[in-house]
């Protein structure tokens, strides 16, 4: 993905509750962009295609 400059109004408020261990990740933050950027990686295992803040709902959900 291409570097981003979204204007994004409630993206500092976000990154304060953000589980991402990745801050620069240049979709920390951007809660749109990060689901689409983890959704698409069709090759990955499927907890590897959620977001870091729900792979704990995803482990729960297939009893993990």
């Amino acid at each position: 993905m291409e570097p981003k400059d979204i204007n994004c109004p409630m993206r500092g408020q976000i990154k304060s509750y953000c589980s991402c261990p990745k801050p620069d990740c240049e979709n920390h933050g951007l809660c749109c962009t990060c689901i689409i950027n983890h959704k698409n990686k069709a090759d990955a295992p499927v907890e590897k295609r959620f977001p870091h803040c729900l792979r704990d709902l995803v482990k729960e959900a297939v009893g993990r």
